[in-house]
């Protein structure tokens, strides 16, 4: 399938706030959390603080994909071990940086834990472990909620699908409303010791952008909108996303920004507005290719920089705090695009070659 442009946007936009979330707010060894008393970090966090929602738009633009993508004849295998190919490589070269970064007590390496993360067990299901770079409970979640996904769609009626995906999408969320009033927070944490915060949102997700597949692709003659009801109709969504990611406010139930942005994928898969046409652009295509494997070094190489360098120059932090955080950005940015070139990209194409199906 040919890679939607405007969805490589919504994915960039993403990346983008998740990362800069991590790096000044959300973690122990954030800025804000090292550096309380610079008023700047803590101004950042107020902007940023509801990021972590972006998770919820990758869930649902990969089950968009997982069901505009599927083929019948791919078994479940060859299902299971493209998806290894595709997450475990980089994984791997997180999980290494993880161990050297240890020998020199910038963080702790745990080997259990960080085993399950490379083999995507740690979060499958329910969390059973959390290794040095937790942010990765989201991959496991994924790979858990595609894989459970992929074979609803495979054995079941294909007229069905539609049903299944809302019906196990809508459960998922009302755990979440009952369980934490829809604030999707420590995706760690299993109730009843069967329903995990992470998996659920996974399910949630990943079924909903099924979904909006399943519209898209059956119904999509009813969404042939006037040009300019659909642009405001756009805007409005955009505004309201970008309102929940990157904008100070009170915080409101997650699920209302899980609507609001599958109704954005929506229109700007369906492309009938001038917003959605105005990001069809080949440079997200470009920017976006970047996203999984900054997604996976992130963490660490953020850990690493604010441990190992600026507690060491306090005062350049305090007297610079916007240059320590652009450094800290660009050397983060610059390290997962090495990453895609030369472990991601490589990885993938000798394990295809390796791998023939």
């Amino acid at each position: 399938m040919q890679k939607i442009k405007n969805i490589e946007f919504l994915r960039v936009f993403l990346i983008i706030a998740i990362v800069i979330l991590h790096t000044c707010c959300s973690s122990s060894w954030a800025l804000n959390h090292v550096f309380p008393d610079v008023n700047f970090f803590d101004t950042v966090h107020n902007f940023l603080r509801q990021a972590n929602n972006g998770v919820e738009g990758f869930f649902i633009i990969a089950g968009f994909l997982l069901f505009m993508t599927f083929k019948k004849s791919v078994s479940v295998k060859e299902f299971v071990i493209k998806k290894y190919i595709r997450l475990s490589p980089v994984i791997i070269f997180a999980t290494i940086i993880c161990a050297i970064a240890s020998l020199f007590g910038v963080m702790h390496f745990k080997v259990f834990p960080n085993l399950m993360t490379a083999l995507l067990l740690n979060h499958f299901i329910i969390c059973f472990s959390i290794g040095s770079n937790p942010v990765l409970w989201f991959t496991s979640a994924l790979f858990a909620g595609l894989l459970l996904f992929f074979l609803l769609i495979k054995y079941s009626n294909g007229k069905n699908i539609i049903w299944f995906s809302i019906t196990i999408s809508s459960i998922s969320y009302l755990l979440l409303e009952i369980f934490q009033k829809g604030v999707f927070a420590d995706p760690y944490h299993n109730y009843l010791c069967i329903f995990n915060v992470g998996f659920m949102r996974a399910l949630g997700g990943i079924g909903l952008g099924i979904f909006i597949a399943c519209l898209y692709k059956n119904y999509s003659k009813f969404f042939n909108l006037n040009y300019l009801i659909t642009t405001i109709f756009e805007l409005i969504f955009l505004f309201l996303t970008i309102y929940w990611m990157v904008l100070p406010h009170h915080k409101h139930n997650c699920i209302e920004f899980v609507i609001v942005f599958s109704l954005l994928l929506l229109f700007f898969i369906i492309k009938k507005g001038f917003i959605s046409k105005f990001f069809e652009k080949d440079l997200w295509v470009k920017l976006g290719k970047y996203q999984y494997s900054l997604y996976v070094t992130h963490y660490v190489i953020g850990k690493i920089l604010v441990n190992g360098l600026w507690k060491n120059n306090v005062l350049f932090v305090h007297v610079h705090p916007v240059m320590a955080l652009l450094i800290t950005l660009f050397i983060i940015f610059t390290a997962g695009v090495l990453t895609f070139y030369m472990v991601e990209l490589p990885c993938t194409k000798y394990l295809k070659e390796k791998i023939k199906f």
